[in-house]
Order: structure tokens, then C-alpha cells, then sequence
């Protein structure tokens, strides 16, 4: 029992406040000496008497705002989260006790984490995307760079661009019959694994081709660089790198795009064959790495979340948690689950699609050590 009340107060979801104040419309004054009691007789199993979690999969919930936990525990009270035990308890638990309780754990000093611990081993960071890509490694190459000729890389391609490409040839949009049947079974998280896999692959160097000059071939990418990039990095998430590419391949494409055997109105090109190679063996050449850690750089990532998990409690108007000094390890769990879609939040579930495991760790250990201000 002290387990079951306990969890219902961490969940990451809305609740429904709205419907049970319009039954309630006369302001309530909380009780906080009530909820602690309850909270000593009902949570303490699961939670230690500062209201930070007993495990680092168990939450803190000291200094979480009061709307927030209270819309929490409604949510399994009304079904809204699925828990046949929690649900049982909180069916008969009154709404002022579970605003007490809210209130107790909001007047607590937030926990001061001094540790992330949110670590993953190097070997399982893209364990599950590298089994979704063991299908294209044939042609593809180990890791996704490819030797073969013609065959472009996927190693250290944006995941954004691997993902909208990989859907377009599961979907049939882009014609290819082979890939088309190669993708059935493939779900939009399973392919969104698979180009976090590929993106975080670095290519390796490569020799000059048989072909073409890199040195008259820079020149000739002038036009190129403004999308792709100066050497074949590009800043576009949905733009490819064009960057140690397989250099058969470039010629093959750069010709097709010159000889509208491909549309793109940006690409339309009046560069001769010898042109085209000369351009081909300069980007082979180029170095590149992986792409995941530059398209989701902690810093950047941490500042979008907060602008609802804002650090101070009470800064957001919207009914979410404070991540400030949060469980690293329990972070990193809702958030996989948010981007695999096994938590029922579309958007949160498009924010994190595409990052990584390693990804979603630095964000959990940041949050884990840089504590909530009250």
C-alpha cells in the first residue's frame, strides 16, 4: 500500500484538474500538516521523510509544484494513467487528501543531487538501432560506409533527413521496390533508431578516386557549399552531407539532377562530366564525422525543455514537473519512453524522436546535477 500511493505522485502526465474543480468550485485551503501525516503513514516505503526517492529510479518529489502532483494523482484516479491497484486506491481517496498531500511535498525544499549516474555502457547506446540497420549493411557497408561503388553512405548523415528518407522509401514515395519491401515491419520508431544508429557512425577517410581532381573540384562546389556546406558538412538537419560520400555515387547523382533523371529545382546544374568528377573526388575526400552530437547538443536541447520545466518552481504557467535535480536514472527512463511512444504524449514524443540514448543521458544527468531554485 505505501508503494501504490507513492507512485501515483510521479507520473509525467496531465491530470484532470479542470473536471474535478468545476465540481468543486469553492476555493480549498490545503492542509499541509494533513498531507503529512498521510505521506508518513502512506509514501514513506518509497520515498525518504525529504521527499527525495529512496532509489535513483524513484523520483524526487520535494519542491515539485503542488498542481502539478495533484493533476498526477488524479490521472490514475480517473484511468486517464493505467494502474489497476492505483486506480482501486485512488477511486476512494478524497480530493482534499491528495491536494494536502500535493501541498505537503510542494513546501519541502527541493533535493540537492550532487551525482547524474545516469551513465549508459558505450556497447548498448545504439544496440537496438543497430539491429534495425543490420538489413542495409550489405550494401550499405559496416556501419554505413559504404566501399562499394554507387552505393551512397549513411554513416554520419543528419538523423533528420536519414529518417524523412527511410519513411519516404517505406511508403513507396520514392519508387524503390526493393527498399519498399526491405522496410515493411518497420514502424516510424524503429526507423527513427535506425538513422540515430547511422548518424552517430563516423565515415572513414577516404582515398582520392580514380577519377576527377579534388583540387578543381572545389571551385566547382561553390554553388554546392550554400546548401551542403564549404567542405560537404551541412548545417541543415534536412540537407545531406555530402562529405567523405562514395564518389561514384556523387557522380551518378550530380548527373541525374544535371539530366532532370531527379527534380530538385536547386539542384539544376550545366557542369560537364569532367565538372561533375572533378566535384565528386573533392567531397570524397573531405573528412566528416558523426552528426548526432552536433544536431543535439545538450545545451540546446536542456534550453527548449525549459521553457515548461523552467528551474524555479512556478515558472511555467503550464501543469508539468521542475526537472531541476531530478533522478538522473528515472529521467532517462521516462524519456526513452516518451520517444519509443510507449508514454501517451504525442508531443513530447516529437521532441525527443531522433535523440539518442547518449543524448537523452546528458540531459538526465544535467537536470540530475543542477538543482531546482526555489
Amino acid at each position: 500500500m505505501k508503494r501504490s500511493f507513492a507512485l501515483v505522485i510521479i507520473a509525467l502526465a496531465l491530470g484532470a484538474c479542470s473536471r474535478e474543480e468545476s465540481q468543486n468550485p469553492e476555493p480549498y485551503v490545503v492542509d499541509i500538516a494533513n498531507g503529512e501525516r498521510l505521506v508518513e503513514a502512506q509514501c514513506t516505503g518509497c520515498h525518504a521523510p525529504d521527499g527525495s526517492g529512496r532509489t535513483a529510479e524513484i523520483p524526487n518529489l520535494a519542491g515539485q509544484p503542488a498542481r502539478y502532483l495533484e493533476s498526477a494523482m488524479l490521472a490514475y484516479r480517473s484511468g486517464e494513467r493505467h494502474h489497476a491497484g492505483l486506480q482501486d486506491l485512488f477511486q476512494r481517496a478524497s480530493l482534499a487528501d491528495l491536494r494536502d498531500v500535493a501541498a505537503y511535498y510542494a513546501s519541502l525544499p527541493p533535493v540537492q543531487s550532487d551525482s547524474g549516474a545516469a551513465g549508459i555502457a558505450p556497447e548498448a547506446i545504439y544496440a537496438e538501432g543497430r539491429q534495425m540497420a543490420a538489413a542495409c549493411l550489405a550494401c550499405h557497408g559496416d556501419h554505413g560506409f559504404s566501399t562499394t561503388p554507387g552505393i551512397p553512405n549513411l554513416a554520419g548523415q543528419h538523423p533528420m533527413y536519414l529518417i524523412v528518407a527511410t519513411q519516404e522509401y517505406a511508403n513507396g514515395t520514392r519508387n524503390n521496390a526493393e527498399k519498399e519491401a526491405m522496410l515493411q515491419g518497420l514502424d516510424n520508431v524503429d526507423i527513427e533508431k535506425m538513422a540515430m544508429y547511422f548518424a552517430a557512425q563516423a565515415p572513414e577517410p577516404r582515398d582520392p578516386p580514380p577519377f576527377g581532381n579534388p583540387v578543381d573540384g572545389e571551385a566547382q562546389t561553390a554553388v554546392c557549399g550554400g546548401c551542403h556546406g564549404a567542405r560537404g558538412v551541412s548545417d541543415d538537419p534536412m540537407v545531406p552531407n555530402l562529405a567523405a560520400q562514395e564518389p561514384h555515387y556523387l557522380v551518378e547523382a550530380i548527373t541525374a539532377y544535371r539530366d532532370r533523371e531527379r527534380s530538385h529545382e536547386d539542384m539544376m546544374t550545366h557542369k560537364s562530366d569532367a565538372e561533375i568528377e572533378d566535384i565528386a573526388a573533392f567531397y570524397a575526400v573531405q573528412p566528416a564525422g558523426p552528426v548526432v552530437a552536433d544536431d543535439a547538443r545538450t545545451a540546446e536541447i536542456v534550453a527548449k525543455c525549459d521553457r515548461c520545466h523552467g528551474p524555479t518552481l512556478g515558472e511555467s504557467s503550464m501543469v508539468v514537473p521542475v526537472l531541476h535535480g531530478q533522478n538522473a536514472e528515472y529521467l532517462l527512463r521516462v524519456m526513452r519512453q516518451y520517444r519509443d511512444g510507449e508514454r501517451g504524449s504525442s508531443t513530447m514524443h516529437k521532441m525527443s524522436a531522433g535523440y539518442s540514448d547518449r543524448i537523452l543521458a546528458e540531459i538526465a544527468d544535467y537536470y540530475a546535477t543542477h538543482p531546482q531554485s526555489k
